[in-house]
């Protein structure tokens, strides 16, 4: 049997706020490429109606400029929007590729399927597909072989890379930022662009999209020190070091790696509980001047990351991270003999009393849906609002019975009983009275600060909210 033909499907979400268990994906865009970047077949660009139980958050709507009236105007239900998502874009052999999509854009992706009863992680792996980001290839690149490209610098004089910044450096075509169409057309350029000043460091990152090549290189049973491009290193230093694995993980498919750039000696006479304390310090402590993080994180394999061997580092890649490779090799023999390995991996043990939503929908991560259930969902998918209504499987899992009404409701309403309709009706009306307050302050302060087009997306959230929250309680105040 042949396989399919290997594409890149780049894409880009805007959305309603940025916490995906309580926000909802506003606009989808994307476009599907070779794998020599050059575009195949036509763009997708859709809306998705927001549902009345959400209440966006003011700051993302002036961003994107995308009105909750707008997505119900233009756009398709979640469930009609997962249909066109599985028949045009996740066909076989996709890379699924965006810009801070797998800590972002995937996430709300994983959350949109699992309320609309499909499985949230097939889409990425089923059929030879996969997933790949580019934030951290860009990272790499401007950090070890930054050759051919122009970086830009923010206004501290700090490295950044913006995906409007790179694009106005280079020259590079990018119409309208935080519009997800434009931002996709902008970031197939890009890539592009890295491709053809760096092919060997684009293509060897982009075999990283497979856990089994990270695991590889990222190994506890032969440990090697590797330069490690991330997020969560100093923008001054590129935001890349040279890291070294040293225990399990808390998360499964998960290792503890250690910033080799921190002395460990700095480390050693703090106990588990100092050590926990540091890495779940409050926002307000980070900002002491004198707060210094964990040298230590967690590195998935299934999540990209852009990792390679330590022989990378020439030179001109040394003295731009501020790397001494003697001083790193001294560092990781005082790692090496101390017991701070030990006490990191006891910080990072999963708390199996961890914070969890209280709200089905925010439950994704509470388990794997089993088979058979799964061919439940699929009668789930299948039906319209007439098959729909009084339509009740023997879910095993808890969850996919608390969904079906809010997937109902959402989705075809007039499968609702009267009754079912009073419950819908009553959750909507907690969840707006619950989150109003935060968003009328919030929708205040932007007013303050707002022009004349700012001015009239707050008054259509105004609108919005006017229409979807809940009648006055005719008993308050008896």
């Amino acid at each position: 049997m042949n396989q399919p033909q290997t594409t890149f499907f780049f894409y880009d979400l805007e959305t309603s706020g940025f916490d995906p268990r309580k926000h909802r994906i506003m606009q989808f865009a994307g476009q599907r490429t070779d794998m020599d970047l050059q575009p195949i077949g036509e763009p997708v660009n859709v809306l998705v109606a927001l549902t009345e139980e959400v209440l966006p958050d003011p700051g993302a709507v002036l961003i994107t400029g995308i009105t909750p009236q707008k997505t119900r105007e233009e756009g398709y239900s979640e469930a009609d929007f997962l249909t066109i998502l599985h028949n045009q874009v996740v066909t076989p052999g996709t890379i699924m590729t965006g810009f801070n999509s797998v800590r972002f854009d995937d996430e709300f992706m994983r959350y949109t399927l699992y309320r609309n009863f499909y499985d949230p992680y097939e889409w990425h792996w089923k059929d030879n597909c996969s997933r790949w980001d580019l934030l951290d290839v860009i990272r790499m690149t401007r950090a070890l072989r930054p050759e051919g490209i122009v970086w830009p610098f923010d206004a501290k004089g700090h490295p950044t890379n913006r995906l409007e910044l790179l694009t106005a450096h280079n020259q590079l075509a990018h119409a309208r930022a935080h519009d997800a169409l434009s931002d996709v057309l902008a970031l197939i350029d890009l890539a592009r662009l890295i491709k053809q000043k760096q092919p060997k460091l684009f293509d060897y990152l982009l075999k990283l999209r497979d856990k089994r090549e990270v695991a590889q290189l990222v190994s506890l049973e032969d440990p090697q020190a590797f330069v490690y491009a991330s997020g969560r290193y100093p923008k001054l230093y590129h935001h890349t070091t040279v890291a070294y694995p040293i225990a399990p993980g808390g998360k499964p498919g998960s290792t503890i790696v250690y910033d080799l750039r921190h002395d460990p000696k700095e480390w050693m006479d703090k106990s588990i509980k100092d050590l926990k304390d540091i890495r779940f310090a409050s926002y307000e402590k980070r900002l002491a001047e004198d707060f210094a993080s964990l040298p230590a994180k967690e590195l998935s394999y299934n999540r990209c990351p852009a990792v390679a061997p330590i022989g990378v580092l020439n030179l001109a890649a040394q003295e731009r991270l501020q790397l001494d490779v003697e001083l790193i090799e001294s560092h990781l023999t005082a790692l090496q003999r101390s017991d701070l390995p030990d006490k990191l991996r006891e910080v990072f043990m999963r708390d199996s009393d961890f914070s969890q939503s209280s709200d089905v929908d925010g439950l994704l991560y509470n388990g794997f849906v089993d088979e058979s259930d799964k061919s439940k969902m699929r009668v789930v998918r299948a039906a319209n609002h007439t098959t729909l209504a009084g339509f009740q499987p023997d879910f095993t899992d808890e969850r996919l019975a608390q969904l079906l009404l809010r997937y109902r409701a959402r989705n075809f309403s007039q499968s609702l009983t009267s009754n079912e309709r009073a419950l819908w009706e009553s959750y909507k009306a907690e969840r707006i009275t619950k989150d109003l307050p935060k968003f009328s302050k919030e929708l205040q302060r932007l007013a303050a600060l707002a022009n004349e087009s700012q001015q009239f997306l707050l008054s259509e959230l105004q609108l919005w909210a006017e229409s979807v929250a809940p009648a006055p309680d005719e008993t308050a105040g008896q």
